[in-house]
């Protein structure tokens, strides 16, 4: 194997890494904003928002991320009438598609929080809204924190699906040097190097962060909530898990 070739065009190669980085931000954002409201019409109590949001869950997942860009790209324009240039439509493609995984997240982490700590905000006076900001998110956030990293993780890897749109990220500026060198194995041996280099420090950032709030979640509790629910009903003596 003769890795000198690409260490050579290895500034051509980090130039896709920008692209690649800028999908997986924007995506991100798109994600856990439209994730939560799609995790919220989940769990409403009108029916035809339900089904709606559970329709959006199932299609997003049940069909390959390869597909939907496709189908974004080529046929969105068609129906619409509107053209969207091919790293918008892999930015807003991949924030729908896991927007869909995000909001089972979400609706996992509000549902394991007890109920009971609900039921206490309220009889200490405060509304459903501060109940929820107060009491119920900050729980579920730090529920939700390991799969939401495993999901940027996956969906920073899901950024190289955009190269079949023709976007110049990290994968298709392999393919074009691969096409120029033909050394397809070192280029993607490389390339792999370069995604774990981009992935693997999200990986532990966010075992970390869920280790210091596992640690600290009991400290954090407010006082009055602690008196009113019962010793380890938050998550054990631990804190939050």
């Amino acid at each position: 194997m003769n890795f000198e070739p690409v260490i050579d065009n290895l500034p051509y190669l980090l130039s896709g890494v920008v692209l690649t980085i800028g999908i997986s931000v924007g995506a991100l954002v798109v994600a856990l904003v439209f994730g939560l409201a799609i995790a919220a019409g989940r769990m409403s109590r009108f029916r035809p928002l339900r089904l709606v949001s559970g329709l959006y869950i199932d299609f997003f997942r049940s069909t390959p991320v390869f597909i939907q860009l496709i189908w974004f790209y080529y046929a969105l324009p068609i129906l619409s009438g509107v053209t969207i240039d091919s790293v918008t439509t892999a930015t807003l493609g991949l924030g729908l598609v896991h927007a869909a995984f995000y909001a089972e997240i979400y609706r996992t982490g509000l549902l394991a929080v007890p109920a009971g700590q609900r039921e206490a905000g309220l009889s200490q006076g405060m509304t459903t809204a501060q109940v929820m900001r107060r009491i119920q998110l900050p729980q579920a956030i730090r529920l939700v924190v390991p799969p939401i990293t495993s999901g940027v993780v996956s969906l920073v890897k899901d950024s190289s699906i955009a190269s079949t749109l023709a976007v110049n990220e990290l994968m298709f500026q392999a393919g074009t040097l691969n096409g120029l060198i033909q050394q397809p194995l070192e280029v993607l041996s490389v390339v792999a190097v370069i995604y774990l280099v981009l992935t693997y420090p999200l990986t532990l950032f966010g075992n970390w962060l869920d280790e210091r709030w596992r640690l600290t979640g009991e400290r954090r509790q407010p006082r009055w909530l602690r008196r009113v629910v019962a010793p380890g009903a938050i998550g054990g003596a631990d804190g939050v898990r």
